[in-house]
């Protein structure tokens, strides 16, 4: 079992996704309101790893899911829709209007994912299964608001919940990957896959700044910001973003990924915490990094 409270109705799940360096690479979010009534979980993560989160629910005696919600529909976060659609197949899904034909016709999303990904990563994730059209709900929970968040993806949508007097915001991709280091540090990076759209991304990272305080960000990657952390993590998101461009602008468009990750390495702080991972975890970051690099350049020099 691999789950932890962060505050009360708010349970974060570690996503067990079978490849090595994986570990700490998605989290999926379950809320039980017991005011409402309503248990919610936030991602799935790919279908590789639905048997250890059918273990996790169980064992929190999540036995019915009202409501299961995706910020995007991207492989490591909805892969898993259909065959959990399959086992709950009351549970209602809520997902971006225009990234759902992913959900319902998979085949596409996952071979573009194995050409931008590689074979192995995307083998790892496992195979989608198509999702039917009746399992999506137009009606939104009480407590839930969707907040149009694009940028990772042109269908990216960001979440915020209230319960008993917290705000909670499921941000997705749009503020970056989140991680807590065990020294204390953060390390964070942004996620800027190809085909990104800077300008919409940081539109999208000013509205979630302009929600005010929010007390929890949960992030699918990985952990969450608490209390005083949560207005630093956005900001420090927005000008990693801005740094990363000007950075990457001072090179040219055919220039050596490497030595665009050196540069960054040298000037970004946050991005430097990636040395203080373990071998398999920095490895994989290392290639996640790049995966972003080439995101921004395919911006900057389009």
């Amino acid at each position: 079992m691999s789950f932890k409270e962060i505050t009360q109705g708010l349970v974060m799940i570690n996503i067990i996704i079978p490849m090595e360096g994986f570990d700490n690479f998605m989290a999926a979010w379950l809320i039980r309101d017991s005011g409402r009534g309503q248990i919610i979980l936030a991602e799935t993560g790919p279908s590789s790893s639905l048997p250890e989160l059918y273990e996790d629910l169980d064992a929190l005696g999540a036995e019915n899911i009202d409501y299961l919600i995706f910020t995007h529909v991207h492989l490591d976060h909805s892969g898993g829709a259909g065959q959990f659609h399959e086992k709950f197949p009351d549970t209602k899904i809520i997902a971006p209007d225009n990234g759902r034909v992913h959900l319902l016709i998979p085949d596409k999303l996952y071979l573009a994912s194995a050409k931008t990904l590689g074979t192995g990563i995307v083998r790892g994730y496992g195979e989608p299964k198509p999702l039917p059209g009746s399992a999506f709900t137009g009606k939104t929970p009480e407590g839930l608001t969707i907040i149009e968040t694009p940028g990772h993806s042109s269908h990216h949508a960001a979440f915020l919940y209230e319960l008993s007097g917290k705000r909670i915001l499921f941000s997705g991709e749009a503020a970056g990957f989140f991680y807590k280091l065990p020294d204390g540090g953060i390390y964070q990076r942004p996620a800027t896959p190809h085909r990104f759209f800077y300008d919409t991304a940081i539109e999208s990272l000013d509205r979630l700044t302009e929600l005010g305080d929010v007390d929890i960000i949960c992030y699918p990657h990985y952990g969450c910001a608490v209390g005083s952390e949560t207005r630093s993590a956005l900001e420090n998101a927005r000008s990693q973003l801005i740094l990363w461009k000007r950075v990457i602008s001072d090179f040219a468009a055919d220039a050596d990924v490497e030595k665009i990750f050196n540069a960054l390495h040298e000037k970004d702080a946050l991005l430097r915490g990636v040395d203080k991972l373990d071998k398999k975890t920095f490895e994989r970051e290392s290639f996640f990094i790049r995966q972003s690099i080439r995101g921004l350049m395919g911006y900057i020099f389009r």
